[in-house]
């Protein structure tokens, strides 16, 4: 596996804000390079498969990307990877880890929204990075792009899925390495791709 942790990453800090923050003039240090990096681990390397995320990463920190992958990077990737980072970052952004232990940031001028609504704004996030990975995963697969992305189509991902639902809970990518039940434990029926493939009212 090629060291791809020695490359800048996919992203700035100031991409990430101007892509996806209400606030432009939220501070680039809230968004660090390891929580990037993390990001395009979590989340993109599982879906463009080692190789072509390694191809990816030295032509960006080389600034010798080929036309396709310029093109493939600007329109697609950047949007998708941005949209993962603030899903990452945002409660890094919410708390601090002090010596007091895990504390609110708040000011004078903010007041700390509900444990509902900051689940519903984080899961709205991830709504959002996923349909910018399905478009970008839709390109990628499209007749009109054939042969353009080499790297990528000889050395496919196994699972171009990786969030799953079972029994009511939804565990999301392989950030947690969670890699599905087998099986409905009910009637026995396998599962595909993760979800339930049965009629069972206990799935």
């Amino acid at each position: 596996m090629a060291n791809t942790r020695q490359y800048t990453t996919l992203v700035s800090a100031g991409e990430v804000i101007e892509k996806t923050f209400t606030n432009k003039n939220t501070d680039p240090v809230l968004v660090s390079e390891n929580t990037i990096v993390l990001a395009e681990l979590a989340h993109i390397r599982p879906l463009l498969g080692e190789k072509f995320y390694a191809e990816l990463k030295k032509e960006h920190n080389d600034g010798t990307l080929s036309v396709n992958n310029q093109e493939f990077m600007q329109y697609y990737l950047e949007d998708c990877l941005s949209w993962y980072v603030r899903f990452e970052v945002v409660n890094d952004i919410m708390s601090n880890i002090s010596s007091s232990g895990v504390v609110h940031n708040i000011d004078e001028f903010s007041r700390i929204i509900s444990e509902d609504t900051y689940n519903t704004f984080k899961q709205d996030t991830y709504r959002k990075a996923e349909i910018f990975a399905n478009d970008m995963m839709d390109f990628l697969h499209s007749t009109d792009e054939s042969g353009n992305y080499p790297t990528y189509e000889s050395n496919k991902p196994n699972s171009m899925r990786d969030t799953y639902k079972n029994h009511g809970m939804i565990f999301y990518d392989s950030i947690y390495g969670y890699n599905g039940v087998d099986g409905c434990l009910n009637c026995g029926n396998p599962y595909l791709k993760g979800e339930c493939n049965c009629n069972c009212i206990d799935c």
